[in-house]
């Protein structure tokens, strides 16, 4: 009898101890999160903490998903497709008045006028001189700037009706202004960097912060409130990986580039060049600015309505140890 009392006390002491230790397993064991990537230097935090292992050694397994479209990325985001994501601001604003389903942000980038990211391209013996010479003539624009193109329009002085306007992904402009079916592109690196200057010549860098809103907010890194069912040592990790690429990006911009070129093969020659956007953490975002972006849009068009932008950002606490 005492025998089995003592088999039972064991057992029990094995299953205490099993139930205790199996959720710190399963807390530290690595975990998928699939990242959307909009196929610009945007995505670069992304690209640095793979290329680096920051984010296998967080125990995080990273997929990365690339978009052309940042609507139907976001889209996919809230329906599941993907985690956590890299999106224009713009997209972000809209889809929150539309949907009513508000990304979670933890990091910003701005696109600085000094170190300009995007720039407007013509044929090197183009007659354009100005951007207001864009008038009548066929524009091309990437995805990612479809909602910025009516304030741009606006501020050079030209009509909707006065220009050609040609939509298409970031890397099918290039080729589309190489083969004369456009009169001028709007471009983003990593796209502008490659671009040959005895062939083509820039006619406005930085059209984004000149045109539309300085200091411009480019692009919103963040989740749906739904990962946040997630375990917070989940969401402490993706935070550790994706600062620490922002460090890495910031201190050794060359090594940055230098990944950039790894996932986008035709400016690896001319990487050195790349422009890399203003990453900024949670505690550094600037939130007055993305909130002037959002005004303007509202001017312009191409939000129908003012937007609370406060509500969009995650509680540092949320991803705090």
């Amino acid at each position: 009898m005492t025998k089995l009392l003592n088999v039972a006390i064991v057992i029990l002491a094995l299953a205490l101890i099993a139930v205790i230790l199996y959720p710190q397993i399963q807390e530290n064991r690595p975990k998928v999160v699939r990242f959307a990537c909009d196929s610009s230097a945007a995505c670069l935090p992304f690209l640095v903490a793979v290329d680096e292992t920051l984010f296998v050694n967080n125990k995080i397994k990273p997929e990365l998903v690339f978009y052309s479209d940042p609507e139907q990325a976001l889209a996919d985001l809230f329906a599941g497709k993907t985690d956590v994501g890299v999106f224009p601001w713009s997209t972000v604003l809209k889809h929150a008045l539309a949907k009513n389903e508000t990304l979670k942000v933890f990091m910003s980038e701005d696109y600085r006028q000094s170190l300009p990211v995007d720039a407007v391209v013509v044929p090197a013996k183009s007659g354009i001189t100005a951007v207001a010479g864009l008038a009548r003539k066929r524009f091309g624009y990437p995805k990612q700037l479809r909602d910025y193109v009516p304030v741009f329009l606006t501020n050079v002085g030209i009509l909707p009706q006065n220009i050609t306007l040609v939509e298409a992904s970031l890397h099918e402009l290039p080729v589309k202004l190489a083969a004369g079916q456009l009169d001028a592109a709007w471009l983003i690196e990593p796209e502008l960097c490659p671009i040959d200057t005895t062939q083509y010549r820039v006619l406005q860098a930085g059209a984004l912060p000149k045109y539309v809103s300085a200091p411009f907010p480019g692009a919103a890194v963040g989740f749906a409130p739904s990962f946040f069912k997630q375990s917070k040592t989940l969401l402490m990790r993706l935070k550790i990986a994706t600062d620490a690429a922002v460090a890495l990006a910031e201190t050794k911009p060359d090594e940055a580039k230098l990944i950039l070129a790894r996932y986008f093969p035709y400016c690896k020659d001319q990487c050195g060049t790349c422009r890399i956007p203003e990453m900024q953490r949670l505690v550094e975002i600037n939130k007055p600015a993305v909130s002037a972006l959002a005004t303007r849009l509202v001017v312009a068009g191409a939000l129908p309505s003012e937007i609370e932008t406060q509500t969009l950002f995650v509680e540092p606490s949320k991803l705090a140890r």
